[in-house]
């Protein structure tokens, strides 16, 4: 399959199917901007690249957190063109949407 067939194929999912679910269990509807970064999230699918935890973990101190969670934050970071990490930390407390 070529790539832009794939792309098609997922961006007709994502708006057939996702978005409609996640307007339904979301307290608002989602906003264009919000749409375009769960796109993004899709297609990219950082979760593949990105191990969920460390299971041999043997060093003191904190264990490790859920990384595919941090990953996508990073993606929302980068698409929303924050400077730092308390900006990202400040918009993912206040808009729920974005948080989930």
């Amino acid at each position: 399959m070529k790539l832009i067939d794939t792309i098609s194929w997922l961006m007709g999912r994502v708006q057939g199917s996702l978005f409609p679910h996640l307007n339904q269990c979301l307290p608002t509807p989602l906003t264009e901007q919000e749409e375009r970064l769960v796109s993004i999230l899709e297609l990219v699918q950082v979760e593949r690249y990105v191990p969920k935890n460390i299971t041999n973990y043997r060093y003191p101190g904190r264990k490790p957190l859920d990384r595919q969670a941090l990953a996508r934050a990073f993606v929302a970071k980068a698409y929303y063109r924050l400077a730092t990490t308390s900006d990202l930390r400040r918009a993912l407390l206040s808009a729920m949407n974005l948080r989930r």
